[in-house]
Parts: C-alpha cells; sequence; structure tokens
C-alpha cells in the first residue's frame, strides 16, 4: 500500500517537472504586428568607445602602514659564519647479552647492566635501556 503511494507521488512529481520543462524551453514568439504601421528602423549602434593604454602598476600590501622608504640593507660581513657542529647522538651499539643474574645482565664484553622492572635495565652510563632476547639496546 505504501509503495503504490510513493509510485504515484513519484510519476506526478515527475510528469509536473516535465510540464515546467516543456515551458521553460519553448520561448515566446515574437509579436507580429498585423496593422500596416510603418517600422521604425532600430537605431544605429555606437562602437564601442575606443581604450588607451595605460602603465600598470603592481604594489604588494604594506606590512604596517604606509610604506615610506624602502628598508635599510643589511651589511654582508666579509667572512662567512664558520659551521656550527651539531652534536651526534652517543647510544651505543646494542650489545649481545651473555649471562644474566637475579640482579641484571652482563654482556660479552663484561658491561653490567643492572635489572629494573620487567625487560627494562639500567645501562653503564645510567641510560635505560631495553633487553629484548639476548640483545641490550640503550636510549
Amino acid at each position: 500500500m505504501i509503495m503504490l503511494k510513493i509510485a504515484v507521488l513519484l510519476a506526478a512529481s515527475l510528469a509536473a517537472g516535465e510540464a515546467v520543462a516543456q515551458n521553460d524551453v519553448a520561448p515566446a514568439a515574437p509579436e507580429v504586428r498585423t496593422d500596416n504601421a510603418q517600422a521604425r528602423p532600430a537605431p544605429p549602434k555606437k562602437p564601442p568607445p575606443r581604450r588607451r593604454a595605460v602603465q600598470q602598476i603592481v604594489d604588494g600590501m604594506p606590512a604596517y602602514g604606509p610604506r615610506l622608504a624602502a628598508p635599510p640593507a643589511v651589511p654582508v660581513s666579509p667572512h662567512p659564519a664558520p659551521p656550527v657542529a651539531l652534536p651526534t647522538p652517543i647510544a651505543p651499539p646494542p650489545a649481545v647479552i651473555s649471562r644474566c643474574d637475579a640482579g641484571g645482565c652482563t654482556d660479552v664484553n663484561g658491561t653490567r647492566y643492572n635489572g629494573a622492572a620487567g625487560n627494562s635495565v639500567i645501562g653503564p652510563q645510567g641510560r635505560a635501556c631495553t633487553n629484548n632476547g639476548g640483545i641490550v639496546q640503550c636510549f
């Protein structure tokens, strides 16, 4: 029952849309005068005004108010600045564990890693390290 009502409403809206579209497509025909009055000729069209060439000035927006003068020149030093050396991270490479006990682990070089909670250990420089399957990685 509901489907029938929806179908009827859809058909009615489509039919109304076609009627509106047909009215919009066909433009109204111009009126044809049947009396014997003389037709006036259309007034002559004026040519468009001639354009003149002008110089185009393109300027950016001022930062703070109107621009009064050019900004001062920045002095250039005769010698370039020395390069800045970036500090390199001093993270040791992963260490292979040789044996572990209740207090921590020792790697194959004899460095002691003190035990902490879970798989965390403390390295010889006091860094936090992780013990993962026989390899210790410090950060």
